[in-house]
Order: structure tokens, then C-alpha cells, then sequence
């Protein structure tokens, strides 16, 4: 049985599905190397605009698996190149959280582009509690996505992060329920995939890159895109 779940859309959406439920969809070595193949695909793929990331069963992502990853030979690293891709993936990833996202579940789904919930679904991180440290990220992403008391206490006191939470702090934009989470995050993919797909990872990249820069320089970069976009010669559509 394959650990990722690959399906197409119409539209140039594709659902990719983290497919080891009886795991919680811990992460692989495996798995891990799968995202990278496929996300390196699909940027190079012109038929693909837009992907979701979503789980089997009743949860997201548990994280590492510890069954593997526990032994001295594992190699540890591959789970971080995962997560680090999947923030700079070029494409519009959209994530679909459909229970617990915990610790390197957490931050794969902090490198979606955004996030729609279910009710019973969780953000949470255990690295202190396990006594390890974070290499992806984790202390750059998640106070810029809930602010630095509520990232704090996730953090330094392992605190779960509720749904209607992470709803009032931005974190994700929708909660909905679990038997209309699919379908909601196509819905919302399908918007972004019938945009301009060049211009949509053009504006998403912009988005990156700002919040890392001083207002200034963020004009600056606004600026030099919208000079690259205007030499590509491309027609501004009529709104409906």
C-alpha cells in the first residue's frame, strides 16, 4: 500500500493523501522521500496548479515515526528536507487538517499555504516533551501563524492547540465538518488553480519573501514583480 495517495482533479488540482492511518500518518523515511518526488514533479508539472494535503482516517500527521526513527541508523534528516520543500513548494498547497497535526505534523502543515480545519482537529508540539529540538522551522513559523504567547506555550509547554482557537488566531480560515473537509479544500484549490498559474506562484512567492524583509524592501520586491509580470506582456482579465 502506498504511504502518499496521489489523486487528480479536474481542473489542474491535485489531493495528495498521507495514507498510513493505523499510524496517525506518522512520517516515513519513506513517505518523507515521496513528498519530495512528488512536489518536485508537480512544480515542474504545468498540468498541476494547486494541491491539498490531507490525511487517512481520523488524524493529519503524528509526526516522526518513532518506531523508525528511534533506531541509531535512521536517517533523521529526510523528514526535515521534507517539511523545508514543502515550504518552499512553488505551488499553491492548501492544507486540509483533518484531526491531531503534531509536532513534525504541525509543521508540515505550517508550510501550507492555508489551512481548513475540522472541529476535532489539533495543533500540537512535543518536541521538548521528547527531549528533542526542532530543525524545520518551527520557532520561525509558528509565531509569525499564531503570535508569540500562544506559539510560546505550544512550545515551551507542549499546550494543544483546539480548532475554534487556531480558528480566532488565523492560523486556519475555516473550520467545517469532517465529512465536507474534502470537499471544501478542492473547492477552495479549484479557485486558486483557475487563476493565472504563473502569477499565482509569482504572488505566493512575493508573500514569502515579505514577511522576511522590512516594509521598504517588501515594496521594493512588490515593485520588481509587478515590472517582471508586465514584460511577460500578459492581459489583465475582465473581473466576474
Amino acid at each position: 500500500m502506498s504511504e502518499l495517495l496521489v489523486q487528480g482533479q479536474p481542473g489542474g488540482v491535485e489531493v495528495w493523501t498521507l495514507n498510513r492511518p493505523d499510524a496517525r500518518n506518522a512520517l516515513t523515511s519513506t513517505l518523507a522521500r515521496r513528498l519530495v518526488a512528488e512536489m518536485d514533479r508537480a512544480a515542474t508539472e504545468n498540468a498541476v496548479h494547486s494541491v491539498v494535503l490531507i490525511g487517512a482516517g481520523k488524524g493529519f500527521c503524528a509526526g516522526l515515526d518513532l518506531a523508525e526513527f528511534s533506531k541509531p541508523d535512521a536517517p533523521r534528516g529526510v523528514v526535515g528536507d521534507a517539511i523545508r520543500r514543502a515550504h518552499s513548494f512553488p505551488k499553491p498547497l492548501v492544507g486540509a487538517i483533518n484531526g491531531p497535526a503534531v509536532t513534525g505534523g504541525l509543521e508540515l502543515a505550517l508550510a501550507c499555504d492555508m489551512l481548513i480545519a475540522t472541529p476535532d482537529a489539533v495543533f500540537r508540539d512535543t518536541h521538548l516533551k521528547i527531549g528533542a529540538m526542532s530543525g524545520s522551522g518551527l520557532t520561525v513559523h509558528l509565531p509569525r501563524a499564531v503570535g508569540q504567547s500562544w506559539s510560546r506555550r505550544m512550545i515551551l509547554a507542549n499546550d494543544p492547540l483546539p480548532a475554534d482557537v487556531a480558528l480566532r488566531l488565523g492560523l486556519v480560515t475555516e473550520v467545517v465538518p469532517a465529512e465536507h473537509l474534502r470537499q471544501h479544500a478542492v473547492a477552495l484549490a479549484s479557485r486558486i488553480a483557475a487563476m493565472d498559474p504563473d502569477l499565482a506562484s509569482t504572488v505566493k512567492q512575493l508573500c514569502v519573501d515579505i514577511v522576511r524583509v522590512s516594509p521598504a524592501e517588501g515594496l521594493r520586491l512588490e515593485a520588481a514583480a509587478l515590472q517582471e509580470h508586465k514584460k511577460r506582456g500578459r492581459a489583465w482579465k475582465t473581473a466576474t
